[in-house]
């Protein structure tokens, strides 16, 4: 027992105690948390050998199931503590796909330094070390720190007396934070309250600055999921704007545990976005990343973040909570994707909100986002409205049913009330109940916007646009449904306006293209309309725009190029044609029979689009025929 007492591993300026489970840089004491220690005594133990994760944290937490991210995190509070070696390198690397390896070279000195010899290269067996805890009765560990301080005393006089006071300091301060009842365990792995500070705006923009603020305010929402964390409210942490306050100072002010900061810079449509984990304790860092990210996937890159501090912060959960947190990270995922609207992204969506039902079928805005994603499905011509339709109605109302509150759930009803119930009154009281419940809540002004202007109500639907871009300055969405309501609105230069800015951070966004070439037929400009419309057919090759095209070319005189967007429409067999986009294609043919032969249809079929019958201009050349008032008070947009 004695040759084990005296046993020790030397590195560079450090000396690692076994016994004492110490780690010592010259005479001082490394405050290091007992699964922090054992990751460096791993390391140790196989220097200059890869050790995988799998077999670290078998290692480490035997008896316990940990996420990887514990274990990422541990090893980024070891290389704090260890700083750098003095050629600039660090410690401990980090080997792709595999694992970490200890690159110093490692003395290993026992029986009180008498013998001494350098690690060997060849892998060992793990073998468990000695367990003395740091929570073990502090006068056994002072009493051993102060022993083999005075020894040292006696071999190097005043130095040594200086060792000896840093030596009390370290043992007194491991004594202090690890004693029950103090207020700040510095040793403790479990973080239970923190502050998001506002991201720093490093660029100077108002368009930048409102995204620091839409990164710090949705971060502060998710982590508010998280069971056992207090997360500060917005309203308090947006006195700390502008500024780059001491993460200590902040963490007394605000009586949390830890505080996460973050930068953003744009460059073109790129957002280049830093953030940092700080455990104010010990105002070590334990968790940093940086993420590159395009400006239209700002939804990508807040559950990115938001991911990646759930796994960092250590909480002990329940099995309960553990699986509320996975529904939530499901949910997340799923909104980002339904965000793209692309089939790609709406069906990947699909699964993720399934995901996130099958882990916790009692969590209701999971329910809300499959109705999203299903009404979606029909909006881009993916799927027929009585395939999706039903479905999206059947999820809002279990939303409901679980929460009746959910603001997210009554919009997602409005929209279908409105789009395949025909029941207008219904569904405004829907939208007006939705934004009652969460005025902030931008698609439910954005869908509100969409029923007023099918009802003919422009200014209305104007200022409803007008605020779900305010609440989203920089979604895609948002903005480019604003230039679809002012094209209804007759507004056209602001529409060009609008969209305009919008292709010139994303050019590859084609609703955007699909509005701006609407507003260009309706001013008579049929070459640019045309253009922009075959650009969006390579975009997204959605027979929404393709007849979109085939009625610009039948407006303007190409009659046999829109003869052959009706054959192709016609042979399409994987996407939904909606048939009321096909009538308009022989409205502008001026062929009134085959265009009443489609709306006929598209009233069967209750065509997403028809409720818009009343003010779309392409329908122009059909409003003296008795026929269009006939199909309006079917439909029931006359009386």
């Amino acid at each position: 027992m004695v040759e084990h007492l005296k046993h020790f591993y030397e590195f560079d300026r450090f000396r690692v105690n076994i016994a004492e489970r110490l780690l010592l840089r010259g005479e001082e004491v490394v405050p290091l948390t007992p699964k922090v220690f054992d990751i460096l005594l791993t390391l140790i133990e196989n220097s200059g050998q890869v050790v995988s994760k799998d077999g670290l944290m078998k290692k480490v937490w035997p008896d316990s199931f940990v996420e990887e991210g514990n274990l990422t995190q541990n090893i980024s509070l070891l290389r704090k503590a260890l700083g750098e070696g003095h050629n600039g390198h660090q410690y401990i690397e980090t080997v792709a796909r595999r694992g970490y390896r200890f690159v110093a070279t490692v003395r290993e000195v026992s029986s009180g330094g008498n013998h001494e010899r350098e690690r060997p290269t060849s892998p060992t067996v793990l073998a468990s070390p000695p367990v003395m805890t740091i929570e073990a009765p502090a006068r056994a560990v002072q009493s051993r720190v102060v022993d083999d301080t005075i020894s040292g005393l006696k071999r190097h006089s005043r130095v040594a007396l200086v060792g000896l006071l840093v030596l009390l300091f370290g043992a007194a301060a491991i004594i202090y934070f690890t004693r029950p009842g103090n207020p700040v365990n510095v040793s403790s792995s479990v973080i239970e309250s923190i502050a998001v500070l506002p991201f720093v705006n490093e660029a100077s923009d108002t368009d930048t600055a409102y995204f620091s603020d839409e990164i710090t305010e949705s971060l502060i929402n998710n982590l508010s999921q998280l069971p056992k964390l207090r997360v500060v409210p917005r309203s308090l942490v947006l006195t700390y704007r502008g500024q780059e306050p001491d993460p200590r100072k902040v963490a007394r002010e605000l009586n949390v545990r830890a505080v996460l900061t973050g930068r953003v810079h744009r460059r073109g449509d790129t957002l280049s976005i830093q953030a940092e984990l700080i455990d104010a304790a010990n105002l070590s860092q334990m968790w940093g990343q940086h993420y590159d990210r395009r400006v239209s996937d700002i939804l990508l890159v807040q559950e990115d973040i938001s991911r990646d501090i759930f796994e960092n912060l250590r909480l002990k959960l329940s099995v309960e909570e553990k699986k509320q947190l996975e529904a939530f990270s499901l949910y997340l995922k799923g909104r980002n994707y339904w965000n793209k609207r692309t089939e790609d992204g709406l069906l990947q969506g699909v699964e993720y909100f399934r995901k996130a039902i099958e882990v916790d079928p009692e969590y209701a805005p999971a329910y809300a986002g499959l109705a999203d994603c299903y009404n979606m499905l029909v909006v881009y011509g993916i799927n027929q409205p009585k395939e999706a339709f039903p479905k999206a109605k059947e999820a809002a109302t279990q939303a409901l049913k679980i929460d009746d509150t959910l603001a997210e759930a009554r919009t997602s009803l409005a929209f279908i009330k409105h789009r395949w119930d025909w029941a207008r009154g219904d569904a405004e009281k829907e939208f007006q109940l939705a934004i009652r419940l969460k005025p902030g809540y931008a698609p439910a002004h954005q869908w509100y916007s969409s029923y007023l202007v099918a009802m003919g109500r422009f200014e209305e639907a104007i200022a409803e646009a007008k605020r779900a871009e305010e609440l989203e300055p920089l979604s895609f969405i948002s903005n480019s449904h604003l230039g679809w309501i002012l094209y209804f609105a007759g507004r056209y230069d602001e529409a060009i306006v609008h969209c305009k800015r919008l292709l010139d951070v994303d050019p590859d966004f084609f609703p955007a293209r699909r509005y701006l070439g609407l507003v260009y037929e309706q001013k008579g400009m049929y070459k640019e309309a045309i253009a922009e419309f075959e650009k969006g057919v390579k975009l997204s090759h959605s027979p929404l725009i393709m007849s979109l095209l085939g009625h610009a070319y039948a407006v303007s005189g190409r009659k046999p190029d829109a003869e052959r967007i009706l054959a192709e429409l016609g042979q399409q067999k994987t996407r939904y044609v909606s048939p009321y986009t096909v009538a308009t294609i022989y409205a502008g043919l001026n062929d009134k029979d085959q265009a009443f032969r489609w709306l006929e249809r598209a009233f069967e079929e209750r065509d997403i689009w028809i409720m818009n019958l009343a003010v779309d201009p392409q329908f122009t050349p059909l409003r003296s025929d008795r026929r269009f008032t006939d199909l309006l008070k079917r439909i029931g947009l006359a009386s």
